[in-house]
């Protein structure tokens, strides 16, 4: 008898049911799949992970002085790397195909990891998601190239381990969160703690050094019977200390009762010797004061700021002018020798100084204002940025044109404080004078930058 097969009907229906069991159990088939590879990617992301602690106990076991602090990204080898170094990391099993992690003091805070065509973020240390595709974030900007001419950023030849930017045009722009807006400041240097020191690149005004106290110029903050440095007899002409007596130190160390400006006195001398002012003084000046309480008003500005030590040592001139060039590094020694602790501050002299690649700018005094070689030419008083060598702008990039304040003190006396004049020349003027302020600090050593630091293209802070 022959056997009867299934009609057209039939086939149809079976057709519809599989399609409806493959409607249903196939994105169960996928999503376990997809979970599995999930977990496989979180595992061999927690492994590496584990690689990176191992590392950390090897180092401290052994005394290694490497420590992980700050932002890095991860290149395909699983190498961590950021601004100042690359760190191997010697991988077992799969390794990251890119990623970011932020470390504080060796312990994992944040970051992101692509392994196995999966990113897993974590938070806290810990993984906190996991989807399909690439970590999302930006290129860590690497410190740029040392150069030794032109535009760029050259090694210090007084700090050693100090990179500062020379020269007219260097890409040394950086954009910042100043107090919710967007501000664009100019990077001076990266320091050899890892901090980089940047300055905003317009003035936010006009203000003294150190203002008057109000109207009473007998019993004010600044000077009264405390404040023996600031205290003298006649009209008040303001005080050139920065920071008072608990936060400014001497070499290193406290200062004692008496606060008293060391200079070198020649060329030949090594030593700092004592000014002939001496005395106690117990409040910042209102410049200090404005720029650490007013200025700056909120957390997202101030988390990456550093408090940082600020060179506020004064400098000093010789009575003859003749042979009076002591040298740059004389005189970042002078502007060493006293430090005061604290966020925000200004450029120091020798910053201005040492952005030139002029070389005839030597040293503060290759652009004092009674600099015979160039205040006079041929009989005719010298005017203009452009004729003075350290503010020539075919050279630096640090003029403004304006008459703008420096952090050093002029250490032979108490009321003046040197400037950079609008004409381009250097100088000393007394604090109590209303002249541009440009802010001046120092970023976190834990700060990493995204961006190539031009104009149109800025750096600008990785959020951690």
């Amino acid at each position: 008898m022959k056997s009867k097969g299934f009609t057209l009907i039939e086939v149809l229906a079976i057709i519809a049911i599989l399609a409806i069991i493959a409607t249903i159990t196939v994105p169960i088939i996928n999503n376990q799949l997809d979970d599995s590879k999930k977990n496989i990617s979180k595992a061999s992301a927690l492994n590496y992970i584990k690689i990176i602690e191992e590392f950390q106990l090897y180092n401290k076991v052994n005394k290694k002085n490497i420590n992980l602090n700050g932002t890095y990204n991860i290149k395909k080898n699983g190498n961590l790397y950021n601004k100042d170094e690359t760190i191997e990391i010697e991988t077992k099993g799969a390794s990251p195909e890119n990623g970011i992690l932020t470390f504080e003091n060796n312990d994992l805070v944040s970051g992101c990891i692509t392994i196995d065509k999966f990113a897993v973020s974590f938070e806290n240390g810990k993984p906190s998601n996991v989807k399909k595709g690439k970590c999302i974030y930006d290129e860590i900007a690497t410190r740029p190239e040392i150069v030794t001419s032109g535009d760029g950023l050259y090694e210090s030849t007084i700090e050693l381990g100090r990179y500062i930017y020379r020269g007219a045009k260097p890409n040394n722009y950086i954009s910042l969160k100043e107090n919710g807006n967007d501000a664009t400041y100019r990077i001076i240097s990266y320091e050899n703690d890892g901090t980089i020191k940047v300055i905003r690149d317009a003035s936010i005004g006009l203000k003294a050094f150190d203002e008057n106290d109000s109207n009473d110029t007998t019993t004010g903050p600044r000077h009264n019977t405390n404040n023996t440095f600031c205290n003298y007899s006649g009209t008040y002409y303001g005080c050139n200390v920065w920071g008072n007596l608990s936060n400014t130190f001497y070499n290193g160390s406290t200062i004692g009762n008496t606060f008293n400006y060391k200079y070198y006195t020649n060329n030949t001398n090594t030593e700092l010797t004592n000014s002939s002012n001496a005395g106690t003084v117990t409040v910042d000046s209102t410049l200090n004061q404005y720029l650490n309480n007013t200025w700056i008003t909120d957390k997202e500005m101030a988390k990456y700021i550093d408090n940082h030590d600020f060179n506020v040592g004064g400098i000093y001139y010789p009575s003859s002018y003749t042979g009076g060039d002591k040298g740059l590094q004389k005189e970042e020694s002078e502007e060493k020798s006293y430090t005061w602790n604290g966020k925000i501050g200004l450029m120091n002299i020798t910053d201005y100084v040492e952005a030139s690649t002029n070389p005839e700018c030597t040293s503060v005094y290759s652009n004092f204002y009674y600099n015979t070689n160039y205040y006079y030419e041929n009989s005719q008083h010298i005017t203009g940025y452009d004729n003075w060598p350290c503010s020539n702008r075919t050279y630096n990039w640090l003029p403004k044109k304006i008459t703008e304040w420096s952090l050093s003190p002029y250490s032979s006396g108490q009321t003046r404080t040197w400037h950079v004049h609008s004409a381009g020349y250097f100088s000393y003027l007394n604090t109590n004078n209303d002249i541009d302020v440009r802010p001046a600090f120092y970023l976190k050593s834990t700060v990493s930058l995204t961006g190539e630091g031009t104009k149109t293209n800025p750096y600008k802070i990785i959020e951690y």
